[in-house]
Parts: structure tokens; C-alpha cells; sequence
């Protein structure tokens, strides 16, 4: 019988420390898998969704410029420098001039090219969405330009929401990035009941930023459906106020005529603002009032449930009683008869 053990007379037996490592050996087998805890560089990451955004603003700059080439009617030579997204408000006087000029004669083709324009500004966040609202106003009228206009805001945020989501991640690998989100996650998910309600607000506050919120969205637990909604609700109220301006553009002679600062704009979006947080208000007072009648409830079963309790207690003495009584008389002589 061999032994593992190591012995004087044998100096060629194996002991069982010198055969565990053959049995496992420290270097795995091929197609082995080792947990990793390297963790990702941030740098590279971020350098990465730099690079892929560059790419998709590249590319998304030659569909637009196609979809113009391709969609454009043929301008006439003087025209041609007046086509350009408007800046100022003499820009917007020639756009406005030379779409019209081409409107009847190549209706839907300016649509085509208004709303690839408008998509590819929301979608970057670039500046010229004001007066392109404005500019459909004077082209189309208040009653076309508005639905045509917040469609293309909340499917332009859309598109940056969806930009984000895809290239934003690298952006969680930074901790400072990561514990600010995660805050503002808790707080969307403890008021998620009026999430869309609080959306709507943001929208109309100028503060923050409207591309900050199409880009935080994504990372927070907002899904793209209410987000579109919220967006299409919240712009409606300014693009009625551009829209508006720009149904009276031909008789405007600078931008001071636009009035975008008034009392009337104002008394408009806080009546907005306040028709949006009624049914938070409702929900909030309606919720108390549910809250204090469970209390209520819970407190009355609390009461039926001590009554039962005790009815059940009576009623067991009682019973023990009888069974006492009972033992009492069985417990006594019995009676013999003669």
C-alpha cells in the first residue's frame, strides 16, 4: 500500500503538500474565466462619447444637408444667400420672404425642410429654435405653425434624450456625475405620481436650461413617453407667444416689436403654470383626506377587534364555568341503588 506521507526509507514518495498544487494549479485552464476588478477609465469613456458624438453631428449635418439639397426647390441665384437658419431678426425678415415666395408653388417640400431644420437644432440644442417658431407663424399662421412647432420641439428633444442615453453612461463612470444623479433619481422617484406635472413646469421656467433637461432625463428613471408629453404640454404656452409674433412678422420693423417680455406673455404662462399644478394640489389635498380616513378606519378596527377580543374572553369564562360546574357534579359520590 503506498502512503502520501514522506518517510526516511523512501525519499521518492510524495507527500500531499507536494501534490495539492498539481491538483490545483494556480494559472486556470484555457477558456477559464477570472472575475476582474479593474475598474474602467473614466478618460477613455469619455473621450469615446466625445468622439461618437462628433461622429453623429457629422453625420447628422450631411442628412440635413441632403434633405435641403434634395427637398429645396431650385432658388433663383439672388436668393440663394437669404437661405440660411436665422440669427437675427433681418435673417428672419429674408427666410420669411423667400419661403413664402416659394410656399404656394412647393407647399410641401418647405415643410420637409422646415421640419428636418427644426429636428437637427432641437436635437443639438442649437440656438434658432425661437425664430423658427416665430418664422412658422408667419409662413403658415398661428392655427398650423402651433401643433406643427411642438411637434418638433418634443420629437427634437426627443432625439437628444435618446442621444444621451446612448453616449451619457460614460459620464456615471465620474463620481462627482454619479452621486448628483442618483440624488435628483430619488427625488423624481418620490414625486413620481406628478412627474409629467413637474416636467411641464421645468419646460416653462426659463431656468434651467432646456437641452440640461433633455440630457439628465434619461439618467434618471424618466421614460421617453411622458418625457414627450411633457415636452410637447410645456412648450405649447411660449410657442403660442412665437407663434403669435410671427403671424404679425411683415408689419414688424426690428426685433423690439417682438414684445416677448409683457405682462400679457406673463399673466398667459402663470395661468399655464397654475392650471398644471391644480391637479397636484387636488391630488396632494384628496391623498390627506384618504390618509386621515384609513387612520380612522384602522383605528375603528382596532376597536372591533378589542371588543371581539373581549366578548371571545367572556364567553370562554362563561364556558369554563360550566365545565366547573360540570366537574363539580361528576366529581360526586355516585348513587347506588338497593
Amino acid at each position: 500500500m503506498l502512503s502520501l506521507n514522506r518517510s526516511r526509507d523512501n525519499p521518492s514518495s510524495y507527500s500531499l503538500n507536494d501534490v495539492e498544487p498539481l491538483m490545483t494549479p494556480t494559472t486556470p485552464s484555457y477558456g477559464a474565466t477570472t472575475p476582474t476588478t479593474t475598474r474602467p477609465n473614466s478618460r477613455k469613456l469619455v473621450f469615446n462619447a466625445v468622439l461618437k458624438m462628433a461622429c453623429i453631428f457629422i453625420l447628422s449635418s450631411l442628412v440635413l444637408g441632403a434633405t435641403l439639397w434634395l427637398a429645396l426647390p431650385t432658388l433663383e441665384e439672388q436668393d440663394r444667400p437669404l437661405l440660411r437658419i436665422p440669427k437675427s431678426f433681418q435673417q428672419l425678415q429674408d427666410l420669411n420672404g423667400l419661403l413664402k415666395k416659394y410656399r404656394d408653388i412647393y407647399p410641401y417640400r418647405i415643410v420637409v425642410c422646415y421640419i428636418v431644420t427644426y429636428l437637427f437644432l432641437q436635437a443639438f440644442s442649437l440656438p434658432g429654435s425661437m425664430y423658427l417658431s416665430i418664422l412658422g407663424g408667419a409662413v403658415w399662421g398661428v392655427a398650423r405653425a402651433l401643433p406643427l412647432a411642438c411637434c418638433c420641439v418634443a420629437t427634437g428633444a426627443s432625439l437628444c434624450y435618446l442621444i444621451s442615453a446612448a453616449l451619457g453612461p460614460a459620464l456615471l463612470t465620474l463620481p462627482k456625475w454619479k452621486a448628483r444623479l442618483d440624488r435628483w433619481a430619488v427625488k423624481i422617484q418620490q414625486n413620481k405620481e406628478n412627474m409629467i406635472s413637474f416636467l411641464i413646469v421645468l419646460r416653462i421656467a426659463p431656468l434651467p436650461p432646456h437641452w440640461v433637461v433633455n440630457v439628465i432625463c434619461p439618467h434618471v428613471g424618466i421614460g421617453i413617453v411622458p418625457f414627450w408629453i411633457s415636452t410637447a404640454l410645456g412648450i405649447f404656452g411660449v410657442t403660442v407667444i412665437h407663434t403669435t409674433i410671427g403671424g404679425g412678422l411683415d408689419q414688424m420693423t426690428s426685433a423690439d416689436d417682438f414684445h416677448l417680455i409683457s405682462w400679457k406673455n406673463f399673466l398667459g404662462l402663470s395661468a399655464i403654470v397654475v392650471g398644471v399644478l391644480i391637479p397636484v394640489g387636488l391630488r396632494y389635498w384628496f391623498k390627506r383626506d384618504v390618509e386621515q380616513l384609513e387612520e380612522v378606519e384602522e383605528v375603528e378596527e382596532e376597536a372591533e377587534d378589542v371588543a371581539v377580543n373581549k366578548n371571545t374572553v367572556e364567553y370562554s369564562s362563561d364556558e369554563d364555568d360550566d365545565n366547573d360546574d360540570d366537574i363539580i357534579l361528576e366529581a360526586g359520590p355516585s348513587l347506588v341503588r338497593k
